[in-house]
This record gives C-alpha cells, structure tokens and sequence, in this order.
C-alpha cells in the first residue's frame, strides 16, 4: 500500500495556511526535517507521527494510508477528525501495537537483507581469492613455459 503520510501532511499544512517554521516550531522539530516528511524523503519515527497526528487531531494511520488531495479542510475534519477524537484508549494502544510490529517487521527484512549482503561479501572475496590462486597457477605455467623455450 502506498505511503501517503508526507502528502498529507503538506495538504493538512497549507490548507492550515501554516508555515514549515511554525510547524517546526510547534513541534519542536526542525523545518528541513517536516519538508523531508512531506516531500518522501525520510519518514518520521514514531513518536513524530504522534506527535504531528495530535496537532492535526488526526490518527496515525488515516494520515499515512488515506489520500487528503481531492478533499477541503473540513471534509478531511468530517471524515477522519472525528475518528481521531473518538478514538478509544483501547484502540489507540492497538494502533501503537500494530506500528510496532509493522517496525518490527522492517526491521528483520532489513537484517536479513545485511546477512545476505555478508554472504555475498564472503563469496565475492572467495571468488577473488580462486582467480588470485589462478593467476599465480598461470604465471608459474608462463615461467616453465618461457624456462623450456629458453632450453631449446
């Protein structure tokens, strides 16, 4: 499913008419850092979702899998305000539960895509060291060989 949340949080941001510098300032997180969120080149850490999903009064997961572009402010408050608001504690903790195992998740694809690029490393470095053994092998065959014309 595709990631939405930077979109979204560009959208909430300029129908607020709200600058990067507030923004920042009212989240205590730099500007480059929201601009990276909203143009897709880093995605916050939890607690920066959380953060910016309670200043729009928003759940985590409405800003990072609904699509905002068509909707006006007030629609978006209409259809995912309420959501949020009304939001159990219950559920809120599920959501929590849910973003952790999904991190999770990321996390042991991203180790065992470091244990394969290991296994190539090792391989790759066998590989350089049969064609080291081979060249010696040809170059001790080049001297025999040139030894052996020098002979005749």
């Amino acid at each position: 499913m595709e990631n939405r949340f930077g979109k979204n949080l560009r959208i909430l941001r300029k129908q607020q008419k709200i600058t990067l510098e507030k923004l920042g300032e009212s989240l205590k997180i730099s500007k480059s850092a929201i601009s990276d969120y909203e143009i897709g080149k880093t995605f916050p850490p939890l607690d920066v979702c959380e953060l910016i999903s309670n200043f729009f009064g928003l759940n985590i997961d409405d800003l990072k899998n609904s699509d905002f572009t068509e909707l006006s402010l007030k629609q978006i408050e209409d259809l995912y305000g309420s959501k949020a608001k009304n939001k159990s504690v219950k559920e809120s903790s599920e959501d929590f539960s849910n973003e952790k195992k999904q991190l999770e998740f990321h996390n042991k694809l991203l180790s065992q895509q470091i244990e394969g690029l290991q296994i190539q490393l090792k391989l790759t470095k066998q590989i350089v060291e049969s064609k080291d053994s081979e060249i010696k092998s040809l170059q001790i065959q080049v001297r025999l060989l040139e030894e052996k014309i020098a002979a005749q």
